[in-house]
């Protein structure tokens, strides 16, 4: 299949960033469905069904055949062996935090939580000083202040950016969001060529639950099939 372009279809993965992806992906699948789990029974295949339709949070079978269709799933040996998949995954998962979870937990922590903040940043620290102190005495609202006087694109949304985790902002503004407490409003500093003037709006905390559980399996997981994802990329092109 090509497209108009000329481009068969392994190239349009390739320009689009997407041969890699897909390799890490099958590595994953392979990994997991290769490896001996001393203390893992696989359900019957009827189980494993349902378990996938829980997973996916489909209430209807009509909303499961069309998730199956968009994704590529057209025979029920298809989508038979992903959820026996999902089911062996999440075992793994659950084999692999066990001891290190809630550390793992932490370190990952800045990506995990979310704020929405409000900022404003000027060139002048003269002007920033003087809007914090109108904003702090509500002289100003900071979204106005904002909108009349930042430098940056944040002037569009009347100051507020996010939700986004703690690795997005700049290190500056990042040191300050995470041990705020929700309106408090930080004096002038500065970030980069900007003196910058913060205010957390509302924090999301995340929970050591299995959603988080989840994301942070497939970092370990990650971990250990980079190798094998490495190589299926490098025969990748060569066997396509």
């Amino acid at each position: 299949m090509t497209n108009k372009l000329g481009l068969t279809l392994v190239e349009q993965l390739a320009l689009h960033e997407l041969a890699y992806p897909l390799c890490k992906a099958q590595a994953e699948i392979d990994y997991v469905m290769s490896i001996n789990l001393s203390d893992y029974e696989a359900p019957e295949e009827i189980n494993a069904l349902d378990l996938l339709k829980q997973e996916l949070g489909t209430d209807s079978e009509k909303k499961f055949e069309q998730w199956c269709l968009t994704h590529g799933l057209t025979t029920l040996r298809q989508v038979t062996s992903y959820a026996l998949f999902r089911h062996k995954r999440c075992h793994l998962i659950d084999v692999l935090l066990r001891g290190n979870g809630e550390s793992l937990y932490l370190r990952y922590k800045d990506r995990l939580d979310r704020v929405l903040y409000s900022i404003l940043r000027v060139e002048s620290e003269n002007l920033a000083q003087d809007l914090y102190y109108a904003i702090d005495s509500n002289d100003i609202d900071f979204g106005d202040a904002a909108a009349q006087h930042s430098c940056g694109p944040e002037a569009k949304t009347q100051g507020l950016v996010g939700p986004v985790d703690l690795t997005t902002p700049h290190p500056e503004v990042s040191a300050r969001l995470r041990t705020a407490s929700p309106r408090q409003l930080f004096a002038p500093f500065k970030a980069d060529e900007w003196h910058a003037v913060i205010r957390l709006e509302y924090r999301f905390d995340s929970e050591y639950d299995s959603r988080t559980k989840q994301f942070l399996g497939g970092l370990v997981l990650n971990s250990k099939v980079k190798d094998k994802a490495d190589n299926l990329i490098s025969n990748f092109f060569t066997e396509n």
